[in-house]
């Protein structure tokens, strides 16, 4: 027989109302949401890890779930989105925006709103990711970009640009459900490959049902889902089990596209950061120069810069303004700095253009082509949705994406010796106007650097103000045609490109473009900057992975579809009063559920279990209560057989079922029992699933645990008022939280007797073993005082 073994670790007064709890199954971390939004992970005895401040203001958690291997966690906010935070330093691995999805949508979304979120991890480990396989490796022929340098690193902040944080390869599918808006559930492989919607409504048939998504339980091997939900008109709980079988099926190929897919999201976040890296090195340098000429540009009329440089080059006289303007603002000296500043600049851009751009380009090139492979095996893979047509439009991107970047590099080329004339010009009139002698090797101009230097300087009238009304600031004044390249717009300067061989080629041949999938016109793509080009690429690439036309319901069936619990009174929102918990025990390959309505004390323990066969399943399900029978010495002045209040249940493991019951005398005290489900399931009816009435009526013949149960799997916790609790089968840990949400108190499960009564030992073997992995994650000893803490 069990006994409900339990060493307090910790108890702890905090500083806000505590919302949700939930443990990880991997470390011996607890993730807790407060009434303010915030969202905090603490160790075992209590030390915090990080605190997560709310996105917005006036912002709740409505649903927190952890990644099946510990290191991410989800969290589900008011505001319609979910945020996949990083364990290790809270940094933003991903966002889903639910609030965002069209109202024309059929399946509205609204109201909008988390209302739960289920990470579920597939067992047994999938062919493709154990064996080796030849044709999969891709470092056989793609270079690995070089890291990006950390100051550029994305801290959630911006919302168009996701640091993808490169993750090791997983050996097990694992699949994120959320569910949101009426009635949807939204499916993602690993946390970020978009797998699509499920509607509810669609699925049971009543396309103008209003639904909120309770609770959601996938099987082991993914081939049934349970979903527990709340008719919102007519406030009745429902169950239903979906056959999910195409994504058992179909396991090896959603692993083998959600790995390439997080190739693709890894070198796109590669690809944002060294495209802010290339702007900044860009922007850093010539600012300055930029000011001085700008300044100098509003001070004569429009063109005159251009015309005061090119008298200078023709006649060797400057005008009063240039005169002054190359003495006192410029400088010889000043010149020297800016010219080694620019060799610098230009230099940095050109490493950064063919040592990340290029090689992102041409890895994305492989990683899309070899997508676009899978999409001609359609027996497979044309149940994800992946469309050829979007796939070779994205091909089609990265290759404009990279004739860009090649664009840019002869740019520089140009620039960078255009810019060495010209310093090297200014310099020698400076020195002449100071009567100064100058070395005549940087004199001597040749007749072709001479016509390149007049091309330059006829470009200088490029003067733009920032706004009509700012006449006062000073113009932005672009010396070069590199910075184009870098704004979100239009090029102004197109590149010269009448004589290249290529380009003669297919106007030619043009048969050849219209004809083929593999040979590209660049000829649209023209007058993009390099900025313009990447948001295209991104576009296209979206576009291939975008499921929000996909419709995924026709893969699934409903196999059963049961009214569980009828609603009592007239209540706005009866799920807050509920307490509902499900598991799936894979040895029976079973579903169990418990609901308990803590408005409706005496209705007691709702259970139940679903057992899914070849051809036909078979369910029980019963009414349980506790009595105050089970305290022996409690029973003075009051019926055995009176039901005592439920306050909170919640799955231990597929065998132990933890529930917390309001003390019958000691309102100060509540009692925490492991109710072994063998009992639970060997005193249970049997049920018709083809029964139209509801389970959990009036006429169900409710069944006293107290009889039932050893007094060995109860302990009554002192001085704790309890409200809710969270606990862990697999970390072996429980927490309960008092009904003034401000007390928490963290205990082990199944201890040895020995160790019961020692309060010093640390975290559990296996946690130990977990944490020393990580050094950010391992406990602190020394800080396990039980004075306020802030939460």
């Amino acid at each position: 027989m069990f006994h409900c073994a339990m060493r307090q670790v910790e108890e702890r007064h905090v500083a806000y109302q505590v919302d949700l709890m939930v443990w990880s199954n991997r470390l011996d971390l607890l993730a807790i949401s407060n009434f303010k939004g915030e969202v905090q992970v603490h160790r075992l005895h209590w030390q915090k890890v990080w605190n997560l401040p709310p996105p917005r203001e006036n912002v709740t958690v409505q649903a927190l779930a952890w990644r099946p291997d510990g290191k991410a966690l989800a969290i589900g906010y008011s505001f319609g989105s979910v945020y996949v935070v990083d364990i290790e330093d809270k940094d933003i691995l991903d966002k889903y925006d639910f609030n965002a999805e069209s109202t024309e949508d059929p399946y509205d979304c609204k109201p909008i709103g988390i209302s739960c979120i289920t990470w579920a991890d597939k067992s047994g480990v999938l062919e493709s990711a154990t064996e080796y396989n030849i044709y999969d490796d891709a470092t056989i022929f793609l270079q690995k970009p070089p890291s990006t340098s950390d100051s550029y690193k994305n801290q959630g902040s911006d919302d168009t640009v996701k640091s993808y944080k490169e993750i090791p390869k997983p050996s097990q599918l694992n699949m994120l459900l959320i569910g949101y808006g009426n009635g949807n559930i939204y499916m993602s492989v690993f946390g970020r490959y978009p797998y699509g919607t499920i509607h509810l409504a669609q699925l049971v048939n009543d396309e103008s049902g209003q639904y909120k998504v309770l609770h959601i339980n996938l099987s082991d091997d993914f081939s049934a889902m349970e979903v527990l939900y709340l008719d919102r008109i007519s406030k009745h709980i429902y169950l239903t089990v979906i056959n999910t079988s195409v994504l058992s099926s179909y396991s090896e190929e959603l692993f083998m596209v959600a790995n390439k897919h997080s190739q693709v999201v890894q070198l796109l976040s590669h690809l944002d950061q060294t495209m802010i890296s290339i702007t900044e090195a860009w922007e850093h340098i010539l600012l300055e120069m930029d000011s001085k000429m700008a300044n100098y540009a509003s001070s004569v009329p429009q063109g005159g810069v251009s015309a005061d440089l090119l008298e200078l080059l023709m006649f060797g006289v400057p005008s009063d303004e240039l005169e002054l303007f190359l003495l006192q603002e410029l400088t010889a000296k000043g010149l020297k700095k800016f010219g080694s500043s620019v060799d610098l600049s230009y230099s940095t851009i050109q490493k950064l253009v063919l040592k990340q751009l290029n090689i992102v380009g041409h890895n994305l090139s492989y990683y899309l082509s070899d997508i676009r492979g899978l999409t001609r095996i359609p027996d497979r893979f044309k149940i994800l949705g992946l469309d050829e047509t979007t796939v070779t439009r994205s091909i089609r991107a990265c290759c404009a994406f990279l004739n860009k970047c090649l664009e840019l590099q002869q740019v520089i080329d140009v620039s960078m010796r255009n810019y060495k004339a010209f310093f090297r010009w200014l310099f020698v009139v400076i020195k002449r106007l100071l009567d100064e002698q100058t070395p005549s090797e940087i004199v001597k101009m040749t007749q072709q650097e001479l016509t390149h230097l007049a091309e330059f300087l006829y470009n200088f009238d490029n003067v733009q103000t920032e706004n009509d009304n700012s006449a006062e600031k000073p113009v932005k004044f672009n010396l070069e045609r590199l910075g184009q390249y870098l704004q979100d717009q239009e090029l102004t300067i197109l590149p010269d490109d009448e004589d290249n061989p290529w380009h003669k080629f297919l106007k030619e041949n043009s048969c050849l473009v219209n004809d083929s999938d593999t040979i590209f016109s660049m000829t649209e793509f023209r007058r993009f900057s390099l900025v313009q080009q990447q948001k295209y690429l991104k576009d296209a690439i979206n576009q291939v992975f975008d499921v929000t036309g996909k419709n995924i319901g026709k893969h699934f069936s409903i196999i059963h579809n049961i009214k569980c619990y009828e609603n009592r009174g007239i209540v706005l929102n009866p799920e807050k009063y509920l307490r509902i918990s499900q598991i799936y025990d894979p040895n029976q390959e079973r579903f169990l559920m418990v609901l308990v309505d803590v408005r409706n004390a005496c209705d007691g323990l709702c259970f139940m279990s679903i057992q899914l066969k070849e051809k036909s399943s078979s369910a029980v399900a019963t009414k349980y209560y506790f009595s105050s029978s089970m305290l022996l010495e409690e029973n003075q002045g009051r019926s055995e057989e009176e039901p005592i209040d439920i306050i909170d249940v919640q799955f231990y493991s597929p065998e132990y079922l933890s529930v917390l019951i309001r003390h019958p005398r000691n309102e100060e005290n509540t009692i925490f029992i492991q109710l072994p489900l063998k009992i639970a399931l060997e005193n249970a009816n049997d049920l018709n699933l083809k029964c139209k009435s509801c389970i959990f009526n009036d006429k169900i013949i409710k069944k006293n645990f107290s009889s039932l149960i050893d007094q060995s799997v109860c302990k009554v916790l002192e001085k704790m008022d309890g409200f809710r609790i969270a606990v862990s089968g697999g970390r072996k840990v429980a927490v309960v939280l008092s009904k003034t949400h401000r007390k928490v108190r963290v205990f082990e499960m199944e201890v040895n007797g020995d160790d019961e009564e020692d309060e010093t030992l640390d975290t559990t073997p296996l946690s130990q073993s977990h944490t020393s992995d990580n050094n950010e994650l391992t406990p602190d000893k020394h800080n396990t005082s039980t004075e306020d803490t802030s939460f």
